[in-house]
């Protein structure tokens, strides 16, 4: 599932450029609100995949994933331009942090 920071909590966890969600959405798809609809639905866990909108910044995927642990997992995206050894080392990081699966954006990678 993807999750972003609502409009308040967009002041701590700042969009990516151009990646600020639709006005219409921005404010439904909070953690926060995951975990509602998780607990009125009887749901026990998610995945919780990095979007696009904080781009390749995941502290506010990690935030929730701090805030409940046994709730929810991380999937990172991958930031093509690192080399490997930092892609490796940011891996290492954010499994750490709770983050269990590796997101590639074609998209994202340079046409070359």
């Amino acid at each position: 599932l993807h999750v972003w920071a609502d409009e308040a909590e967009s002041k701590t966890y700042p969009y990516a450029d151009g990646q600020t969600p639709p006005l219409n959405l921005q404010n439904l798809a909070s953690w926060t609100q995951l975990l509602n609809q998780m607990v009125n639905s009887g749901t026990d866990g998610a995945l919780i995949v990095q979007p696009i909108n904080h781009g390749f910044d995941h502290s506010y995927v990690a935030a929730a994933i701090a805030a409940s642990p046994s709730i929810f997992k991380g999937m990172m995206l991958h930031d093509p331009s690192m080399s490997p050894d930092a892609a490796v080392a940011r891996l290492e990081e954010l499994l750490l942090l709770g983050f269990v699966g590796v997101r590639f954006n074609p998209y994202l990678w340079d046409s070359n």
